[in-house]
């Protein structure tokens, strides 16, 4: 009996001890910066938001049934990587050398964390873009390919790239949280890159962890 009372002690007590250990780790140590355009609403910072849905063309429909429209809606996707390759980065593959090692030798460091690579393509005839696509994604489902029309292709990386620094370029992982603003930007020919890419997500992950935990504690409180 007396081990019950312990047992429904402790339960009422998690919330409370989690929030107070989640308020004393690096969690809140750590801020991650905000990219893009910035906007004051009275004491408010608004932060820019970037599109997170993705059209691949109608022309490869038949043959890449998989591949066709991605909306990364907050729910399956609270937070994703994306890059795009240019055309004649297409056949660098060293641009893509960070995220190469981890697909195949660090599978689970990046298991959980959507990576979207976007390229441009203009016909289903083009036999060099759908093997190109697919590469990476061998055995790694998490990592997702899609097909843009080249003649529209620079509007995608003028949103992600917005006010971006000057170091940043194609090729690069661009990490948008939850709410749609970019956190960060990540070299994809480095290992060292795509580790700090992981971290940071991790560190993303864990905030939203520790906010759904209070926002409950508030409801059952009430």
């Amino acid at each position: 009996m007396k081990n019950k009372k312990l047992i429904f002690f402790l339960i009422l007590l998690f919330p409370a001890l989690f929030k107070i250990i989640l308020e004393f780790t690096t969690i809140n140590s750590r801020k991650l910066p905000h990219y893009g355009p910035k906007e004051l609403a009275g004491k408010d910072t608004v932060f820019y938001k970037v599109t997170s849905d993705f059209k691949s063309l109608p022309s490869l429909s038949a043959n890449t049934i998989e591949l066709q429209n991605l909306k990364l809606d907050t729910v399956n996707f609270p937070l994703y990587a994306v890059c795009f390759i240019k055309h004649s980065y297409k056949k660098d593959d060293y641009r893509m050398a960070g995220l190469t090692e981890y697909a195949q030798y660090k599978k689970d460091k990046i298991k959980l964390i959507p990576f979207v690579i976007i390229t441009p393509c203009d016909s289903v005839s083009d036999s060099t873009c759908l093997r190109e696509m697919q590469q990476l994604s061998v055995g790694n489902k998490n990592i997702y390919n899609y097909y843009w029309n080249s003649s529209t292709f620079d509007s995608l990386n003028v949103t992600y790239f917005k006010e971006k620094p000057i170091y940043v370029d194609y090729s690069f992982f661009v990490l948008v949280d939850k709410n749609r603003n970019i956190r960060g930007y990540y070299d994809g020919r480095y290992v060292s890159e795509i580790k700090r890419l992981t971290e940071e997500y991790q560190h993303l992950r864990m905030k939203e962890e520790k906010q759904n935990v209070i926002n409950l504690n508030k409801i059952e409180t009430k």
